[in-house]
């Protein structure tokens, strides 16, 4: 299913900086008109599937001491794994986080993890029983990468050996009850990982461009065609969004051409088309691939968020890609999911005072079809940084201490 990714490479490591354990629970109806709604909407009867969400978020508990949540993964409309990083205190570090829902993010409850791990920052499952979680181990920031894996449901989880010279694990995908695949920092680069076969242990595959300096996303359709949006450093204040694809497993890579103006892009999801592709290019993967990117047009890092939030879209495995319109009130997106069939973003609204955590959905038909509009806004100044949807009426979003569970009852 869809991977999630790393934020850190393009937004920094943000544990410590968050307050408030929250818990943000949406009902949310899908709206009839295709005007954004209020911040503060509410649910309304409707007749038009796919039309921007309304609703409002309620809060409730998380689990102590859950501080920041990163990435979400949803096996199924009601398992969903999510993690993140615990609060500090004056005499103990911050600490890894992964997090379970059976039924569909009304309520967490906390996994027993491994010793050694400094953080998690993505994770993936292949089955509502197996899922891997990436990150580093350690807590000096240096590394080494970590993988964990569980395949009881989270019952027990796994400490995974990876390559020497692994310093960081930043994404993660793993194919409906079939393998996964990472990209992590290896010797300084950037490269493929992979289970090596029994044992557990992980391999490293090929590398990406050299221009790559962390990948923050991973999305492949199969176990051969990947595509990952990576980081790519200007200077160190800035860097640049690229995406890069490979058609044998990660042995080769080789960067996409994106949309002049693109800057920093935190995430990638790709679907498998019907339709086999005609197109000769070496970048696409012999089947078309509907694929959708999303990020900013900032090129700072970790600066203040005074961006606007974009979104890629290619309907030919990556060998164009256009921008989407999308709400001026979205200034960074920072994950995607197209699980439902709409398209659901999620990130930072604009650069105000009150920089809170927005969602935006595009119609998969109709006459919106591809507009990205705002569908709701959470009500503290923390950003949205995973979702995860399994169905138009099933989503679960997660963020800075926040997460919420987003439900249409169209």
């Amino acid at each position: 299913m869809p991977a999630t990714r790393s934020p850190r490479s393009t937004r920094g490591r943000r544990a410590g900086l968050v307050v408030g354990l929250l818990a943000l629970g949406a009902t949310a109806a899908c709206g009839t008109t295709g005007s954004d709604t209020p911040a503060n909407g509410i649910s309304t009867t409707t007749s038009t599937l796919l039309a921007p969400w309304q609703g409002t978020f309620t809060t409730s508990s998380l689990p102590a001491p859950v501080q920041t949540l990163r990435a979400v993964a949803c096996a199924s409309a009601s398992r969903c794994f999510a993690v993140g990083s615990t609060a500090a205190t004056a005499t103990v570090p911050s600490g890894p986080v992964v997090m379970a829902t059976t039924n569909g993010g009304r309520t967490w409850t906390l996994q027993s993890l491994p010793p050694g791990l400094g953080y998690l920052s993505g994770i993936a499952c292949a089955t509502a029983r197996a899922c891997t979680a990436v990150g580093q181990a350690g807590g000096t920031g240096v590394g080494p990468g970590a993988v964990v894996t569980t395949t009881d449901g989270g019952s027990t989880w796994t400490s995974q050996a990876v390559p020497t010279g692994t310093t960081d694990v930043t994404a993660v995908d793993c194919r409906p009850r079939g393998s996964c695949t990472a990209l992590g920092t290896v010797d300084g680069h950037v490269a493929t990982l992979a289970p090596a076969g029994a044992g557990g242990a992980w391999a490293v595959g090929g590398p990406l461009p050299p221009a790559a300096s962390s990948a923050t996303s991973l999305s492949c359709t199969d176990d051969e065609d990947c595509w990952a949006t990576t980081s790519n450093a200007v200077d160190s204040a800035h860097a640049v969004g690229g995406i890069a694809s490979t058609s044998d497993g990660g042995a080769a890579w080789a960067f996409e051409t994106v949309p002049v103006g693109t800057g920093q892009l935190n995430a990638v999801t790709c679907s498998r088309a019907s339709a086999p592709s005609t197109s000769t290019s070496t970048t696409t993967t012999g089947t078309a691939a509907s694929c959708t990117a999303v990020g900013t047009t900032s090129t700072v890092i970790n600066g203040t968020r005074v961006g606007q939030g974009i979104v890629l879209t290619s309907a030919n495995g990556g060998v164009t890609w256009g921008s989407a319109p999308v709400s001026p009130t979205a200034a960074d997106l920072l994950d995607v999911s197209c699980g439902a069939g709409p398209c659901v973003a999620v990130g930072s609204s604009v650069a105000t005072a009150v920089q809170a955590g927005v969602v935006v959905l595009t119609p998969a038909t109709g006459a919106s079809a591809g507009i990205w509009r705002r569908a709701v806004t959470a009500p503290e100044a923390l950003p949205l940084t995973g979702v995860s949807c399994v169905s138009l009426a099933s989503c679960v979003v997660v963020g800075e201490s926040v997460s919420a569970r987003l439900t249409s009852s169209a």
